[in-house]
Formats: structure tokens, sequence, C-alpha cells
């Protein structure tokens, strides 16, 4: 059974039971009411008839005859009243034209209203109310209201009311379950839009238009929907950069493995002058190396993309460019590259190992894009952390792209340094997990400056 229907029929059923207490109250006034209003009309009509035979008894001498009873009540034309006269326990009739005997009436149990004897009978499919009293001369009357009118007219009151009571529970039943059914809409709305999500259609939004409790939860499922497809997205792009990532990877992994491969197998099979041999292994001893740089950055990576938990603490701008440049020196020497640190006042909040790491990437690509005797300067700058250097420069239109992993501006200087296009795919990772991001300026032949901030 839908909700709708159930709501419906419960409200029907409380509204038919209370309507139902209330046509019985009603109904048991109205009964007593009437029934109270024939019991008087009764009994004043039947003090009427025992006062006016009592006047006529009284205007008689003590030789009453019956024939004398009979002419008072057919003057009156009265054939609702008995005459019994005698004692207690011997009745006779003098005046009788109903089925009533004296057996009868004297079998009846009694109450009493307004100084007057009376009960109840039922005869010939008539309901009777039978007053009786004593009068002079040890005589007993009986007189008979046919009250099967007032009967007849509560029992038709009470159908009556039945009836409008089945017509006004019809009627609430009606407009209950057709405001319930306008009411619930939005839940079916709400129930289509979640097997929408289900099945796939995570874009599928609700409508808004209410601003009950109902429109409420519509509010707070179409946010539910937005979490659910923004969470989606993100496992989606997830999923399609480590597709990429593992696929740039393989393609990374494949050259020196091959070039290894075959100059082993060269090494083993033919028999090469010195040098040549020589050449062999420092092409395998260096591609082993570059090799392992690129696993270990390659895990450094799936590290900080799981989440990785760091350790925060307040360190100097200074000592992260010292122990940077303590790193780099070896290499910048050898190319005979200059490292300079400027002005860097302040302090930073930050795992110290994985900001140094970020420092050296950038140092290190610094030294590559610079030529014997340029200067790599650090410093500080408008609380920004800037590492600039005066080489070669990126293309603007490639510089949105230097973070992707794998991507190499200049490849053939790149992988002739050793490179992999990793390093600033994980600065950025770094620097995101500590709420910072890069900015870079470069010109071709002028050098580029790329600055660390804080993402407001």
């Amino acid at each position: 059974m839908k909700l709708r229907t159930r709501i419906a029929l419960i409200a029907g059923a409380v509204i038919f039971l209370f309507t139902m207490i209330s046509d019985v109250a009603i109904f048991r006034i109205c009964r007593r009411t009437l029934l109270d209003q024939a019991l008087s009309e009764g009994v004043q009509e039947s003090r009427e008839i025992f006062n006016a035979f009592d006047e006529y008894i009284g205007q008689m001498d003590s030789t009453l005859s019956r024939e004398q009873v009979d002419s008072f009540f057919k003057s009156r034309r009265d054939d609702y009243t008995i005459v019994l006269r005698g004692d207690r326990r011997i009745k006779e009739e003098w005046y009788n034209k109903t089925i009533l005997t004296p057996e009868i009436l004297a079998e009846q149990n009694d109450h009493f209203v307004e100084n007057f004897y009376y009960f109840s009978y039922f005869a010939a499919g008539r309901r009777l109310l039978i007053y009786h009293g004593g009068s002079r001369s040890n005589f007993s009357l009986y007189h008979i209201c046919d009250v099967t009118d007032v009967y007849l007219r509560i029992y038709s009151l009470g159908l009556e009311m039945a009836l409008i009571s089945l017509g006004v529970v019809t009627a609430a039943f009606l407009v209950m379950f057709f405001i319930v059914r306008q009411s619930l809409l939005p839940l079916q709305s709400l129930s289509d839009g979640a097997r929408s999500i289900a099945a796939g259609a995570y874009d599928r939004r609700v409508q808004e238009k209410r601003k009950d409790e109902i429109g409420s939860l519509g509010r707070d499922f179409n946010r539910m929907a937005e979490a659910i497809e923004g969470h989606i997205r993100e496992v989606e792009e997830s999923e399609e950069k480590k597709t990429l990532f593992m696929g740039s990877l393989t393609h990374e992994l494949k050259t020196p493995l091959t070039a290894i491969s075959g100059y082993a197998q060269t090494i083993r099979s033919v028999k090469l002058p010195e040098n040549d041999r020589d050449e062999a292994l420092r092409y395998i001893h260096e591609e082993s190396r570059r090799l392992d740089r690129l696993s270990k950055k390659m895990m450094r990576l799936l590290e900080l993309e799981e989440n990785a938990e760091l350790l925060f603490e307040t360190v100097s701008v200074r000592d992260l460019f010292e122990g940077a440049v303590r790193t780099c020196a070896a290499a910048a020497k050898e190319k005979g590259v200059i490292l300079e640190i400027g002005d860097c006042p302040g302090e930073v909040k930050a795992d110290k190992d994985l900001m140094t790491e970020v420092l050296v990437n950038l140092i290190d690509n610094a030294v590559k894009a610079s030529n014997q005797g340029d200067t790599v300067q650090l410093y500080t700058e408008h609380g920004c952390i800037v590492v600039e250097d005066n080489g070669c420069g990126i293309p603007s239109e490639e510089i949105h792209r230097i973070t992707e992993p794998f991507y190499m501006v200049d490849k053939s200087r790149s992988r002739k340094s050793g490179g992999a296009g990793l390093g600033l795919a994980l600065t950025a990772m770094i620097l995101k997990r500590h709420g910072m991001a890069l900015s870079v300026e470069s010109e071709i032949g002028q050098g580029t400056k790329i600055s660390i901030f804080t993402i407001s």
C-alpha cells in the first residue's frame, strides 16, 4: 500500500471515529430531548383527562354506572383511556377500547415522572407510553399515548446523521487523499531522482519550489547529488590521471630499459673495444640511476596522492634555502651555475623535508635551464618564496602544463640531464597539501621566475 493511501486511510479512520463519537453524543441528546418532550406531553394530556374524570365523578352520586363512565369517554371521543375498578388484586374493566387487559397492565414495571406512574409497552408494531393513577371511588385510570412517531423520528434522525457522517467522512477521505497526494508528489520526484542517480545520471536534480520540510528535503537531496557528482567526477579524473600516469610511466621506462637490455646483450655477445665497453657500462649505469630516481619520485607521488600524513612545523625560509642549496651544490658546481641566497626573512609552517624537496626540484630545474656562469637567485618577495634564473625560459603556451607528470618542455635536454618530467608534478602536489601553489613568470631567453604563495 502506498504511503499516501495509508495516510489518507488513517486520517479517514480518525475522522470517522470522532464523527461517530460526536454523532452518538448528539443522537443521545436528541433522543433524550424528544422522549422527554413526548413524556411531558403525555403527562399533561393524562393529567387533563384524569382531572376531568375526577370532576365528573364528583358531580355524580355513589351509584355511578358503567354506562355513565362509557358515556363520559364517548363524549370526549377518547378510546385511549382504560378505567378499572376494584382493589389491588381484583379489578373490573369499566371502560376499555384497547387490546390491553388488566392482567397485562398489572405485570408492567412502573416508572415515576411528575407525580405520575408510567410504563412503556410495545404492541402491534406500535410503541406506547401508558400513564396511570388512582381516582375517586376506587377507580384506576390508564391513559395510552402512542409515541411510535417519536421513535420513528428518532430512527430517521439517526439514519440521517449516519448518512451525513458517511458523506462527510467520504468527502474528507477524498480531500485528504488529494492533499496528501499533492504533498507527497515531491517524494515521488525524489524517488525518481534517486533511481536516476543509481542508474548513473549524476546530473539529475529535483525542483525546489516548496518552502516546507519536503522542500528542505529536496534541497538536501540536491546538495547530496551535487556532492556525489563532484565525488564521482573526482574519482573519474583521478582514475584518468592514474591511467595517463601509468601510460606515461610505461613509456618512460620502455626507452631506458630497451637501451639497457640492448647494451647488456651486446656486452655479453660481442667482444667490444675497451672504450666502447666502458661507454656501454657508463650508459647502463646512468640509465639505471635515472630509473631509480624515477621510481622514487613515482612512489612519492603515490604517497601524496593517498593523502599520507604530513608533519608540520614552523621553519625559517633561510633554513629551507640553505638545506636545498647543500643538496644541489654539487650539480650546480659541475655545470658552473652559482646559487645565491638573497633577502629571505620570515617563517613558514610546513613539512620541512617535503618543502626542502620542493626547493630542490625548483633549483634543479633552474640549474638545468641555466648556462655556465649564470646565477640562480633564492629570496622572498611580498610573502612569496622565489626561485629565479636567467636561463632559457619557458614558452608561454607551455607554462600551464609544466606541472603535469612526465611533461618536459625540452625533452632532449631533460633526458640528457636525467630528468623524467616528475619533479614539478611532485612539487605541485606537495604544495597543494600545504595549501600553497606555484606562480610562473617566464620569457624565452630571459629566464624564469617561480614564486610559491599561500592560497587564501
